[in-house]
């Protein structure tokens, strides 16, 4: 059977969605799948194009873009947030990319464990220059939400609009009335509408602070949803330096996974703080009748430097129409499969420190260091292939730093819940240990996923399976 023409009604067949719900929302608020070339069912093949477009984040005031479109879907437009790859546990992916915008750019997997020479990162890959393109092959390994976006300039190309959700499913899927991408990102717009060319020291200092929010590249959109449906949330954060703390009025979120997949056993929160970078997979129980709305919001988040409470922002509102008619099957009783490390008291610990200066004054600009190097000017770690690590990732600084590590989960210890993660948040003046198995050969990048400080060095380079 050839995907191309079926991939909508392919993607609805795949969705958990309990029996005698009328409908599954596949990819709504514009997560559309990217068409798929290859008719082989374990087999993936498109085409991203990443080129200068238009894109309306207010309505009526259009704004200049950098966004991916689909090079296989006829007459298709460029799109903030870009088309979704999505795609299932061993799918073989082929990616045909082609650069159309005016710098040199890549296109790096976030989250997914990729053969190092195709993770697009600034130690992997030489850039695509304008008008060339780069085929990226790789291996769907785990089961989760992941994106794909540039690491090239990462700050400015992320900001203009370069990113796109990945989902990819496992064998078994929670049952849910509607299953939802929702991506969240924020903009500094002019009134125009148009993409603001300010960075201010703050912005440098904290990352970039839009003045707008966004789902799935839509400014506080209207979203039907059935009353009384249990829906799948998979949350995304791709905002340069905002972090979201997410919250559903009268209603609390179950979470169930994490960036590397279900968690071993799920817990309930009433708020969920997501960290640029940061996936989560929640359930919730909408209940209400029809008429009702609920409002997704995002609440304060201390992170640091004295940063205003705005009180309360509207993310979404979720108008509820006719109920569901069927009755929610039980939950499952196993949920993923999920193993301690087996960390003992010979286990090797590294120390990996996170520093920031401010700027010396209004010509300097602020600088950002892991164990007091700045990134190109670090020194490679080498790690043995196979190797079992602690990292103990100790934060001084005045602020949070989101800490992200290309090619390998890891574990968070020191925590009551068990699951995978490649990107975690390190609070201000506190220390957070992680655990993984290094297993993936090659020469990888660690760093802040704040983009403003990575691309002013606290980012690292890590070599799996080199000599110590």
């Amino acid at each position: 059977m050839r995907r191309a023409p079926v991939a909508l009604p392919i993607v609805i067949l795949l969705l958990a969605c309990r029996e005698g719900a009328e409908d599954g929302l596949v990819a709504p608020l514009g997560a559309v799948p990217l068409v798929d070339v290859d008719p082989d069912p374990d087999a993936i093949e498109v085409s991203v194009i990443a080129a200068p477009a238009s894109w309306a984040f207010l309505p009526g005031k259009p704004a200049e873009v950098w966004a991916y479109r689909d090079g296989n879907a006829e007459d298709a437009a460029a799109r903030v947030p870009g088309p979704m790859l999505l795609g299932k546990l061993g799918d073989r992916v082929t990616v045909h990319f082609r650069n159309e915008l005016p710098e040199p750019t890549t296109v790096h997997w976030h989250g997914l464990k990729v053969p190092a020479r195709h993770d697009g990162s600034n130690v992997s890959q030489t850039p695509v220059a304008p008008g060339e393109g780069f085929t990226y092959e790789f291996t769907l390994t785990d089961a989760g939400l992941f994106w794909f976006h540039p690491h090239v300039e990462a700050d400015a190309q992320i900001e203009r609009g370069l990113y796109a959700p990945i989902v990819v499913r496992g064998a078994d899927e929670v049952p849910v009335d509607a299953e939802r991408v929702l991506v969240l990102d924020d903009v500094k717009l002019e009134s125009s509408g148009l993409l603001s060319p300010t960075i201010t020291s703050l912005d440098l200092m904290v990352g970039r602070q839009g003045n707008v929010l966004l789902v799935n590249g839509e400014s506080q959109p209207r979203v039907e949803a059935r009353a009384g449906a249990r829906e799948r949330w998979r949350l995304l954060n791709t905002a340069n330096g905002t972090f979201f703390n997410v919250a559903l009025a009268g209603r609390s979120l179950r979470v169930i996974g994490w960036d590397g997949g279900l968690l071993a056993r799920p817990y309930e929160v009433e708020a969920l703080v997501i960290a640029p970078g940061e996936r989560y997979d929640v359930l919730v129980e909408l209940g209400g009748a029809a008429g009702d709305a609920i409002e997704l919001q995002t609440r304060h988040y201390d992170r640091g430097h004295d940063l205003p409470d705005p009180g309360p922002r509207r993310l979404a509102t979720f108008a509820l129409q006719a109920p569901v008619k069927a009755p929610a099957p039980a939950l499952p009783t196993r949920w993923g499969e999920v193993a301690a490390l087996p960390i003992t008291d010979a286990t090797p610990r590294r120390s990996i420190r996170l520093g920031e200066q401010a700027a010396a004054g209004p010509a300097d600009e602020p600088r950002f260091s892991i164990n007091d190097e700045q990134y190109p000017a670090v020194t490679p770690l080498a790690i043995g292939a196979e190797a079992l690590e602690i990292w103990e990732i100790e934060n001084g600084a005045e602020m949070d730093h989101p800490f992200h590590v290309h090619g390998v989960f890891f574990q968070v210890l020191d925590q009551p819940h068990l699951g995978w993660k490649d990107t975690v948040n390190v609070p201000r003046d506190a220390t957070v240990r992680i655990a993984a198995r290094f297993d993936n050969p090659g020469t990888w990048m660690y760093h802040c996923h704040i983009l403003e400080h990575a691309e002013r060095g606290m980012m690292g380079v890590l070599r799996v399976g080199a000599t110590k």
